[in-house]
């Protein structure tokens, strides 16, 4: 059975990605982590063949950098990048990380399994288009790394200190990527902000979910 570790935070995604493994004739769940920066000793301790490895997680490392550590260390490993983010340079950093595949968590569970099997077999899967996603007078290709992250846990309900301590970075830089965004967007304030971003689908919140 081909082993596979799931890196991903956000319970319902993570339970979906742990249900189609676990359905799967040809592959057994070897680990499910919250945080990316844990992932690289994990292989360590265990043998790994694939990991489905969503971009934001817990933790100062997103997926992208621990893959890129992974694949210098276990080049063996298959890992293919899962998110629910639509920004665009999340695929160029894929590639250069040197990832094997990228997916979107919005396709089917056959479509999942479809580019598992394709992966394991050497070929490499890539959207052919980067998906766009109005969000008031902005695109998400407007928003930064940094602002769709802080955006994600403004979508969990985490208040400016809160966001701070689970990002590891200042309240100031908080404040600072709150303030932008809002005036991409052209929101007056987070809760409006968080609305639309819930309509628009923009992010998947997990809002009420337990870790």
């Amino acid at each position: 059975m081909i082993q596979v570790l799931i890196v991903e935070d956000q319970r319902m995604a993570r339970e979906n990605m742990e249900s189609i493994v676990r359905s799967s004739m040809r592959y057994a769940l070897s680990g499910t982590i919250s945080d990316a920066g844990l992932a690289l000793s994990f292989c360590a301790r265990k043998p790994i063949d694939l990991i489905l490895m969503d971009v934001c997680t817990l933790g100062r490392k997103d997926g992208i950098a621990a893959a890129e550590e992974i694949k210098a260390a276990f080049p063996r490993i298959k890992i293919i990048i899962v998110t629910s983010l639509p920004e665009a340079g999340y695929l160029d950093r894929a590639r250069e990380a040197k990832v094997d595949s990228f997916w979107y968590k919005e396709i089917s569970p056959e479509e999942l399994i479809d580019v598992m099997d394709r992966t394991m077999n050497g070929e490499h899967i890539f959207p052919m288009e980067r998906p766009t996603v109005k969000l008031g007078q902005a695109t998400s290709a407007d928003l930064t790394e940094g602002e769709i992250r802080v955006l994600r846990q403004v979508m969990e309900g985490l208040e400016y200190d809160e966001i701070a301590k689970a990002l590891g970075i200042s309240r100031s830089t908080v404040n600072y990527h709150i303030s932008n965004i809002l005036s991409k967007t052209g929101y007056p304030n987070k809760t409006l902000l968080a609305i639309a971003v819930a309509k628009k689908q923009f992010i998947i919140p997990s809002i009420g979910d337990e870790e």
